[in-house]
């Protein structure tokens, strides 16, 4: 796959990039499928049958997915995971990528959520398990979630700024902790100043300062790039922009 910057703040073109755009088209025709298979998905804590995601949403999925070679086109031909989702209960990557034959676990506080995750992972035929382990709190090892030896990846997808400090970096340390060598990890995150979430990442110094607690190498040692655009996000606050911004790491061999 050519080389393409992994740590940056939204751009919708990235969805049209050669490296993007094949996965972000893939995942539209998977949600277009899992709706005709009968299914729901959440968004941002809601479920729901769906037959389309937010552009946004698509952004962090694609770029999370292709970036680290996981989804349909970019993994190796025959390989499959152990993928470890962090706040991501009935959302499309955990579907998505237990379609794909990996072994997914979504750790998820929601309990109804959780249930439902387990409900459709089984109806699917899916092996995919929704735990309410809470990282804040909890500090598990890999066996004790069902990945001896760690995870191969672990997504954390605008989930971390709900989480309010201190909880926001045990919970991104814990994921490191939680893969294997070698292993691969994408935070995205709200980002901005007008970010109306719990606990954003407002500026650049928190980014470096979220990047140092979790103290894995950042992908291809890229340092986090702003662009400096913003977008009315919220329905709610159209009138507040803000942005999305993306981590990604990669555990020592």
């Amino acid at each position: 796959m050519e080389h393409h910057p992994f740590n940056k703040t939204l751009a919708y073109e990235d969805l049209r990039e050669p490296a993007i755009a094949p996965t972000y088209r893939n995942l539209q025709r998977w949600v277009w499928g899992w709706f005709l298979r009968g299914y729901r998905l959440g968004v941002n804590g809601a479920s729901r049958r769906r037959v389309r995601v937010r552009p946004q949403k698509m952004w962090e999925y694609s770029r999370g997915l292709a970036l680290t070679n996981t989804s349909a086109l970019t993994r190796p031909t025959g390989e499959k995971y152990k993928v470890l989702d962090v706040g991501g209960a009935m959302t499309m990557p955990l579907f998505y990528l237990g379609d794909l034959g990996d072994k997914v676990v979504s750790l998820d506080i929601h309990p109804e959520l959780t249930a439902e995750t387990n409900r459709v992972a089984k109806k699917a035929k899916l092996d995919v398990t929704g735990l309410t382990t809470n990282l804040v709190e909890e500090d598990p090892s890999p066996k004790d979630l069902g990945a001896d030896g760690g995870f191969d990846f672990a997504f954390c997808f605008c989930v971390i700024e709900h989480i309010v400090p201190p909880g926001q970096g045990r919970v991104a340390e814990r994921m490191g902790k939680l893969l294997k060598p070698g292993g691969k990890m994408v935070i995205t995150f709200d980002y901005g100043a007008n970010a109306g979430s719990e606990a954003p990442i407002p500026t650049l110094a928190e980014v470096h300062e979220l990047r140092d607690t979790i103290g894995l190498p950042l992908l291809d040692n890229q340092e986090f790039h702003d662009d400096g655009r913003r977008y009315p996000i919220s329905r709610r606050n159209p009138d507040k922009p803000f942005t999305f911004g993306s981590l990604f790491f990669q555990k020592p061999s």
